[in-house]
């Protein structure tokens, strides 16, 4: 049987009910100006307090991951006399990054994360450049903590097998969103992070076929983390740990779409749908 860890990003405000449902939190507030240890710590103790067993989330600092010209909220770090901003982010082993990825790390160990999200701006393309600062950053210098993962989340032009390829190369783990194409193959690997952006439209809510559909897909995996980013995430973190209970999972994710065949005789681009 998979485990399957299930919240939303950064705290709601029903706290208490966060606390009484998910066993995921995913902490967005890193991406910026994160928050003095003492408040980290104190996130920790209710984390642990929580009724289930509870799995967080770091996201490392723009600072670390996004150029400075990427950067939406300003740096959130003070530039040591000597320091330029031009060494900071995509990975580069550089004294400004080096010192900010430690920073990272002990924020992450502070508020009892047992992972760390890296998140790549659309301006982080898949360069040699930019694969050999990635490939060196998580199989050299990241010196993560026993127990402690990096997830990988990039935007942009990455196709999902090369960023897998990637990941896999250097015990990564490929975050993506399994609804957005059921076409393509889950990334392989016994572990699974899937961010849920909701659904395009006016409306970002998950039907009950979506959520099942998430759960064939989780299926897939010894250990799964599903994270809503949704207007309504605690509600459908709720749903969906709930309909988790009772929802026996497919083993044929994707199979569907594999048995459509375009040149099937029956389907004329020329027919009359009126």
């Amino acid at each position: 049987m998979n485990t399957i860890y299930c919240g939303c990003s950064d705290l709601p405000r029903e706290k208490r009910v966060f606390y009484q449902t998910a066993t995921a939190i995913e902490y967005r507030v890193g991406l910026f100006t994160p928050p003095k240890a003492r408040v980290l710590k104190a996130w920790a103790q209710d984390a642990q307090a929580a009724s289930h067993p509870m799995r967080s989330i770091w996201v490392a600092w723009q600072a670390f991951t996004h150029r400075p010209g990427d950067i939406k909220k300003g740096f959130g770090l003070k530039l040591q006399p000597g320091e330029s901003a031009a060494n900071l982010g995509h990975f580069q082993k550089t004294p400004e990054n080096i010192r900010v990825w430690q920073r990272i790390r002990e924020q992450a160990v502070n508020v009892g994360a047992s992972r760390i999200l890296l998140e790549t701006s659309a301006n982080f393309t898949p360069s040699d450049a930019n694969k050999r600062a990635l490939a060196e950053f998580a199989s050299n210098w990241a010196d993560l903590p026993d127990g402690m993962k990096l997830i990988w989340h990039p935007a942009g032009f990455w196709e999902r097998e090369e960023a897998q390829s990637i990941a896999m190369a250097h015990d990564m783990i490929l975050a993506i969103d399994p609804l957005v194409d059921e076409r393509e193959d889950l990334p392989e690997g016994s572990e699974a992070y899937f961010q849920m952006l909701g659904r395009h439209g006016l409306l970002d809510s998950y039907s009950d076929d979506d959520l099942e559909t998430l759960l064939d897909a989780a299926a897939q995996y010894d250990d799964c983390t599903i994270i809503f980013r949704t207007t309504q995430s605690l509600n459908d973190a709720k749903r969906t740990i709930q309909l988790a209970k009772t929802y026996v999972p497919n083993d044929d994710f994707g199979d569907d779409f594999d048995d459509f065949d375009e040149s099937d005789d029956d389907f004329d681009e020329d027919d009359d749908f009126e």
